[in-house]
C-alpha cells in the first residue's frame, strides 16, 4: 500500500456546504445571471461559509467548524431549518471527506418573501409604444 498525506483545502469544505445549502427549499439562493445584471441593480443573495480547521489530536482525525450566514424563506421554521442544515452540513462533510464536524453556527441574515421580491424585480413601468 502506497502511504502519502491528503489534505482537502477549505474551498473543496466550503463548495460541498455551498451545494447543500442551494438544494434545500429553505434556503434563498440567488446569482443574478446577464452582463447587465449589476446595471440593472440585480443583487446576488448567497450564503456565507467560513470554515475553521480545529486540532483533534485525541482521536488523531481532522475536524472543522464551520459559519454559515445565509437568507432563508419566510414562512420556513427557523429552528427545524437551521438543525437540518446543522445535521445535514455534519453528514456530508462526514461522508465526502472523513472529516469530524465539530460546530455548525448558523446565522439567519435575512427572510425572503418570494412573492413581494419577484414583483420588486417586475414592478418597473410599462413603456408603451404608440406607433
Amino acid at each position: 500500500m502506497v502511504i502519502g498525506s491528503t489534505i482537502i483545502h477549505e474551498d473543496v469544505l466550503r463548495e460541498i456546504v455551498r451545494l447543500l445549502l442551494e438544494e434545500m427549499e429553505e434556503v434563498y439562493c440567488f446569482e443574478p445571471k446577464g452582463p447587465l445584471a449589476p446595471f440593472r441593480g440585480d443583487k446576488s443573495i448567497k450564503p456565507s461559509i467560513v470554515v475553521r480547521r480545529l486540532e483533534n489530536s485525541e482521536e488523531g482525525r481532522e475536524a472543522v467548524a464551520f459559519e454559515i450566514k445565509v437568507a432563508i424563506m419566510y414562512g420556513a421554521p427557523i429552528p427545524q431549518t437551521v438543525a437540518k442544515i446543522r445535521q445535514e452540513v455534519a453528514e456530508r462533510i462526514e461522508k465526502y471527506t472523513g472529516y469530524e464536524t465539530d460546530s455548525v453556527d448558523v446565522y439567519i441574515t435575512r427572510l425572503i418573501r418570494f412573492e413581494k421580491e419577484r414583483s420588486e424585480q417586475t414592478d418597473e413601468p410599462e413603456t408603451q409604444n404608440n406607433d
